[in-house]
């Protein structure tokens, strides 16, 4: 069951302090050290993987076979989410401007904007399991009919296109207008037009080819594979205390390497709240300190679900 609580600045800056405390502030600032290498070797992969993926689709195309590699092309391109998270926080690399280049690229495969998810990404890691002030909460993943539902994608997908739309006009929903200072509103719609410019340029050189290979190779695995990521979403934090402590709630799943890799270490997710600072080829490390501190440890996705059905089931909410 979750555990209700208050919300306040003090006890977060509590909690943040006690996992210096745990880690020690000279290991924390060893751990927080950026690199370029460690990021460019991981999107290498992920993209040489995207290729072989694609490939495998390409051959498959008439048969049978067309159903299994589009969903398996489908999980690689939702995992751009990982580097697409990692480059918002301004970790993936050293360098600035390849955070910036990664998180514009991964953004337009996932119709994610960056700038905006950036802005409330850092409500959601200043707020988290806070229900009047994480945008990223996800309620409806605390009752079985809700959990179901979200896992399906279908809102996921209704909010971030309308949010699309609606930011190409510069209008915000009440949490992005908490989240997003005044002064960067303007440069939210601009890229909200700068993205559906891609998107109308993509479409009409189709047109002008006569191809459906953006839809084939992108569009519907897109969609297909993104429940795959609702879930593993919801794993990180639904049915965990709703409370300050980033240890308690935070939910650290121990996957097995290759879905690490392809998640760019976010199973470590406590890890990751604990420091986010820290950058993704550092939680391994940050992990091993943490793991004996953290509250929900699960052995795999399996079981994060498993439990998550189980608590949803039960009411979701104490």
């Amino acid at each position: 069951m979750v555990i209700a609580s208050a919300d306040t600045d003090e006890t977060t800056i509590d909690a943040a302090r006690n996992v210096r405390d745990i880690v020690g502030r000279k290991r924390l600032r060893e751990l927080m050290a950026r690199r370029d290498g460690p990021g460019l070797v991981f999107l290498a992969g992920h993209v040489g993987l995207l290729g072989v993926t694609g490939a495998l689709l390409w051959m498959s195309l008439g048969t049978p076979w067309v159903v299994a590699t589009t969903f398996l092309h489908g999980i690689v391109i939702v995992h751009f989410f990982a580097p697409f998270h990692e480059c918002t926080h301004y970790t993936a690399f050293k360098s600035r401007w390849l955070n910036t280049a990664v998180a514009w690229f991964t953004g337009l495969v996932l119709m994610l904007p960056p700038l905006v998810f950036r802005y409330a990404h850092a409500d959601h890691h200043t707020y988290t399991q806070n229900i009047r002030r994480d945008p990223q909460m996800i309620p409806m993943g605390e009752t079985l009919p809700g959990y179901l539902y979200y896992a399906s994608s279908i809102p996921y997908f209704i909010s971030n296109l309308g949010a699309l739309v609606n930011q190409t006009f510069g209008r915000l929903t009440e949490e992005e207008l908490r989240a997003v200072p005044e002064s960067a509103r303007s440069a939210v719609q601009r890229e909200a037009v700068i993205f559906w410019a891609v998107y109308l340029g993509l479409a009409g050189i189709s047109l002008w080819l006569g191809t459906w290979a953006v839809v084939i190779y992108w569009l519907i695995p897109r969609f297909v594979g993104e429940p795959v990521m609702r879930i593993i979403r919801m794993s990180e934090h639904v049915g965990c205390a709703r409370v300050p402590d980033m240890l308690q709630n935070s939910r650290t799943v121990e996957a097995s390497a290759p879905v690490r890799w392809l998640a760019w270490n976010m199973p470590y997710h406590t890890a990751h709240h604990a420091a986010p600072q820290v950058p993704f080829h550092a939680l391994p490390d940050l992990n091993a300190v943490l793991r004996d501190h953290t509250t929900d440890v699960r052995h795999g996705y399996i079981d994060a679900v498993r439990f998550q059905v189980r608590n949803a089931m039960s009411g979701g909410v104490a």
